[in-house]
């Protein structure tokens, strides 16, 4: 990406685990007015593929683990609420949903794992589309009835740049997302606590393509992305996992992360977790 020269922001390249990420942190109102974007931390990862159910889930799930690390450490010990955003029965926008429901986080407590938090929980909370509720009223409900003390959220985001489609992941400390197709600007500071986004473009404007700018906002996707989803959702939740749960091998957040489409009964995983070959 191209250099930033501004006084209050900085600019760091690195590889990890054969992706390129980029950060990009805004330290300055200044530099955050100058940008048009929040003082905070943005990271870009760039898969050098793109995703779909097929796509090495430990190589780039490696690569986010360690990312999520980073901005997640400030909050460990507390309690974390993973809130997967968006609309699980529209493809493009059900990454969120997806991500979270590859989540065994029952199973995980009941077997008494040690944590970097206290403890996990999850939450699908729907559309305004179908409930009438902006999202972020019903997320700050949960989070204040269980004590949350911070918030990752997941969804699916929509890009003006074609190379990034499927195939970069973009994590953001300053604050949440607005919701994928609507549009409209959340607000998430009212929730008081801190709220992480992370999330994959799965849609581009068709104004994207042409200098006519569509009054409709009409958005493209791919007839694939079906099965960008699946795998970029187990991708997210098998690094949660790692991030999370620190001493579980890579073998075990990998067969966790697939319970969702590819279950096991309990008996056998517990018996067998400490046995599992690690993926290639």
């Amino acid at each position: 990406m191209p250099s930033i020269e501004i006084e209050g922001a900085e600019v760091f390249e690195e590889e990890l685990h054969g992706c390129n990420v980029t950060t990009v942190r805004i330290q300055s109102e200044q530099a955050a007015e100058k940008l048009g974007k929040p003082v905070g931390s943005y990271i870009t990862i760039e898969t050098g593929e793109s995703l779909n159910e097929h796509t090495n889930v430990v190589d780039i799930g490696e690569c986010l683990t360690e990312v999520l690390g980073r901005v997640m450490q400030p909050y460990y010990h507390g309690k974390l609420c993973v809130c997967g955003i968006g609309n699980g029965d529209l493809s493009a926008d059900a990454l969120g949903p997806e991500a979270v429901h590859n989540l065994p986080l029952k199973l995980l407590s009941e077997i008494g794992r040690d944590g970097n938090f206290w403890e996990v929980c999850s939450i699908v909370p729907g559309v305004a589309g179908t409930n009438n509720i902006n999202t972020e009223v019903i997320v700050g409900g949960v989070v204040k009835a269980i004590g949350a003390n911070c918030i990752l959220l997941v969804d699916s985001l929509t890009t003006r740049e074609p190379s990034r489609l499927f195939q970069s992941i973009q994590i953001s400390t300053a604050g949440g997302l607005s919701p994928h197709l609507s549009g409209r600007d959340a607000d998430w500071s009212a929730l008081g606590i801190p709220v992480i986004s992370l999330g994959i473009p799965m849609t581009i404007p068709l104004a994207a393509f042409s200098s006519h700018q569509d009054p409709d906002h009409k958005l493209f996707t791919s007839t694939e992305v079906q099965s960008v989803v699946v795998g970029a959702g187990r991708i997210i939740a098998y690094a949660i996992l790692r991030m999370c749960w620190p001493l579980m091998s890579k073998a075990e957040c990998f067969v966790f992360s697939g319970l969702n489409r590819n279950p096991i009964p309990n008996s056998l995983l517990l018996e067998t977790e400490d046995k599992q070959p690690e993926p290639t």
